[in-house]
Formats: structure tokens, sequence, C-alpha cells
């Protein structure tokens, strides 16, 4: 969309009269108050109540830790068996 500079000119002096004719709105006093009363009342136990997600993450906690129990057992089981086959490929001959 190619525009001329006049209308771009027209459009910007429009945009500064509409902005300087407005005055500024000013909240009831204690909109604010009654809005957030307003919202908690009509809350409610929702699903995503905190209680219910503090649950949630404490039981992905447990489950991350359970499935990954046994590799953490299979590890330290298994330490020395890579500890010997690290030694036995590194070479050991220095004297090239």
């Amino acid at each position: 969309m190619n525009t001329s500079p006049d209308q771009l000119d027209q459009l910007f002096r429009a945009a500064r009269l509409a902005s300087s004719s407005q005055p500024d709105v000013v909240p009831p006093f204690g909109l604010e108050t009654r809005v957030l009363a307003a919202w908690r009342s009509s809350r409610g136990a929702t699903l995503w109540d905190t209680g219910v997600l503090v649950r949630g993450l404490a039981v992905a906690i447990l489950l991350v830790l359970a499935s990954s129990w046994p590799a953490f057992e299979k590890q330290t089981n298994s330490d020395s068996e890579n500890l010997q086959f690290a030694d036995s490929s590194v070479q050991s001959d220095f004297s090239q």
C-alpha cells in the first residue's frame, strides 16, 4: 500500500488532534476494590486452585523420582565396571 506524504501528514495531524482533545479518564474512587471483591467472590473453588496445583506438583515429582530410581541404582552398581572398561581402553604406552 503506497501512500503519498500528504496523506500521511493528514493522518498524523488527525491523530494529534484526537489525542489532545480527549481528557484523561480517571476511574471512580474504590472501583479497583469493588472489581477485586467481585472477582474473588465469583471465583469459588476451581480446578486451578493453588492447593490442587501444589499437590499435583508433589505427585509429579514423586513420579519422576520413582521412575528414575532404577537408572540411579544401575549406575551406582556398575561404576566399577565402567572404570575397568575405561582403564582397558586407554593406551598406557607413551614410548612413541
